[in-house]
């Protein structure tokens, strides 16, 4: 089985599964909202290695991202899927960005907490203006392939979405890597 390692953590996966269907079903700390489609961008990670073992990047990752970032290795979780053995490494929009607001509030031994609050603000502010400057041409084509109902109202089942968050907070609270990943969710399906 082909494994991925999620901010530091390592799961099984299962070939053609996609990354967020692992995070969602070990409550690894990823955003989720729009159930897999490619819509709200909450579940964007940064491949460290092995994307080679990933699937192509997809249309729905071209339209919100811009080529920077892709060729950085910044893929959309919802829509990259298993396509080799791995080992396949990422750390995920939301951990990096916790990780770079921890270091402000508690700098590392002999940090200093200005000397960290630059780099946190350059990564909001980066991540900020390319979507302004993809607006409006990535909601046109976001709504051309799902619809309008569906880029509205991107949460389709409700309860699991709740689960889902609860368990990553739950996980987050008692030190998130440190504790053992949740069982599936039996609605969690390989898209995420």
């Amino acid at each position: 089985m082909p494994t991925v390692i999620i901010n530091d953590v390592a799961y099984e996966a299962k070939p053609g599964e996609r990354l967020l269907a692992v995070a969602r079903r070990n409550a690894a700390h990823i955003g989720f909202v729009c159930d897999g489609q490619g819509i709200c961008q909450t579940c964007q990670c940064r491949v460290i290695a092995g994307g080679e073992s990933l699937n192509p990047i997809s249309e729905a990752e071209r339209v919100w991202m811009p080529e920077s970032r892709l060729r950085a290795g910044h893929r959309l979780a919802c829509q990259a899927a298993i396509r080799g053995r791995g080992p396949i490494k990422i750390i995920t929009n939301a951990e990096e960005l916790r990780r770079q607001l921890l270091d402000v509030l508690n700098p590392p031994a002999n940090g200093v907490a200005r000397d960290y609050l630059e780099p946190l603000l350059e990564n909001l502010v980066r991540q900020s203006v390319d979507q302004v400057r993809r607006y409006p041409l990535n909601v046109l084509s976001t709504i051309a392939r799902v619809g309008i109902e569906r880029f509205l109202l991107p949460v389709r089942d409700g309860e699991q979405y709740l689960d889902d968050a609860a368990r990553v907070t739950r996980r987050m609270s008692v030190g998130g890597a440190a504790s053992a990943p949740v069982p599936a969710h039996p609605k969690t399906d390989e898209r995420g």
